[in-house]
């Protein structure tokens, strides 16, 4: 019989309350008897260390070390972090989120202690610029593009979606952003950032068209150019939820990061033609979605409001049906390298070699087990 370990067992309930998960959810997934959740968090009985290892970082989205506190950690909610929305919509955000939220939170504190709570990078664009529902923002966006190095000629030399991604999300990280990706198990919700002045967190879905998640990256930074965090959300019943001033920073977030992407000065010198031809040209040349640059045509009233509705419609459900003929799975190990990116493993495993931090340690910060950790090396590192 396996030995089972002395967890506290009130923070096994509080890591599944806090999520709003029933127990049963819990037990099917982790094939155990709802009994055996019941007596886990009465304290009747333990869960293994593999089957603790698996609780946590694949349902509580916790650090395993957590469940071995001899107090319920305190920690910050939702609707501290996400004070822009208002709160009747934090509280509604479905469990899956929550979780993400959670192990974002991970990420934030693993970076502080990687730092050792010391200031990364001099020069962080959230420290440098703020945006305000006031601000110039064809006039702020140029400056941020000339402190990441990307000028139009150097954005549209990308080979593609995929390499533009990776290019803004290192020349972010460069500047003190730390973006992580992560498939969420809904496509209501692009990603979200968690504010902070040393250790600001973007996160990005994953299982979206790669055009959305470099729209998401921008649209997440206004957030935290607004000192706040935030979230990116698609569904059109989320926006009817908003009003007043709720309502006017997602259009300020949304402005930002369709003038960052495509900057109008940009399209000056680009032919305007309204077709599906030159719209789908202009969005591969600047590796955006095709619906920024009908957003743009629609700003410029080269269209109206019903051939912008008629045609984004359209495409967004082509993506949509793309999206589910696509197969699931891959590498685990390259899955994990892009969830982390380079900026965060290269960060922890400098740690590693310097003796500064043990493998278990390792194992923890990249939320692995530790018998992964050498064939991980050789994906992440090789």
């Amino acid at each position: 019989m396996k030995e089972q370990i002395p967890v506290n067992p009130e923070i096994l309930k509080w890591a599944r309350v806090s999520l709003g998960l029933p127990q049963e959810e819990v037990a099917r997934k982790i094939h155990k008897s709802v009994e055996d959740i019941q007596n886990w968090e009465a304290g009747k009985s333990a869960p293994t260390y593999t089957q603790l290892e698996y609780v946590a970082y694949h349902i509580y989205k916790r650090p395993v070390a957590v469940f071995f506190f001899p107090e319920l950690p305190v920690e910050d909610t939702p609707i501290a972090d996400f004070r822009t929305l208002p709160e009747a919509v934090v509280s509604g955000l479905p469990s899956e989120i929550i979780k993400m939220y959670r192990k974002a939170k991970v990420f934030q504190i693993n970076i502080a202690e990687l730092h050792e709570n010391l200031q990364p990078f001099d020069n962080s664009i959230i420290q440098k610029y703020e945006l305000s529902f006031s601000s110039n923002v064809q006039d702020l966006v140029w400056d941020i593009r000339g402190v990441l190095g990307v000028d139009i000629g150097t954005q549209t030399s990308w080979s593609n979606l995929d390499n533009a991604f990776e290019e803004w999300r290192r020349r972010l990280n460069n500047n003190g952003i730390f973006v992580f990706k992560d498939a969420f198990r809904s496509d209501d919700y692009s990603g979200f950032c968690l504010y902070d002045k040393l250790f600001p967190v973007i996160y990005v879905n994953n299982t979206l068209p790669k055009s959305r998640q470099i729209f998401t990256l921008f649209h997440e930074l206004a957030h935290l150019l607004f000192k706040s965090g935030g979230i990116d959300v698609e569904a059109k019943s989320f926006f009817r939820k908003l009003t007043g001033e709720y309502s006017k920073l997602e259009v300020k977030c949304n402005e930002f990061a369709g003038e960052t992407l495509l900057p109008s000065e940009a399209l000056h010198n680009e032919q305007l033609n309204v077709n599906e031809v030159n719209i789908t040209d202009l969005a591969l040349k600047y590796k955006v979605s095709r619906e920024l640059v009908l957003r743009k045509f629609l700003n410029l009233n080269l269209i109206d409001e019903t051939i912008y509705r008629e045609w984004a419609d359209k495409w967004i459900n082509e993506a949509k049906k793309k999206h589910e003929t696509q197969s699931s799975g891959g590498n685990y190990y390259y899955t994990q390298k892009a969830y982390l990116g380079d900026t965060y493993i290269n960060l922890a495993f400098g740690k590693y070699f310097q003796n500064k931090i043990t493998v278990d340690n390792l194992a923890d910060y990249l939320g692995m087990k530790v018998k992964n950790i050498p064939t991980f090396e050789s994906y992440a590192l090789g």
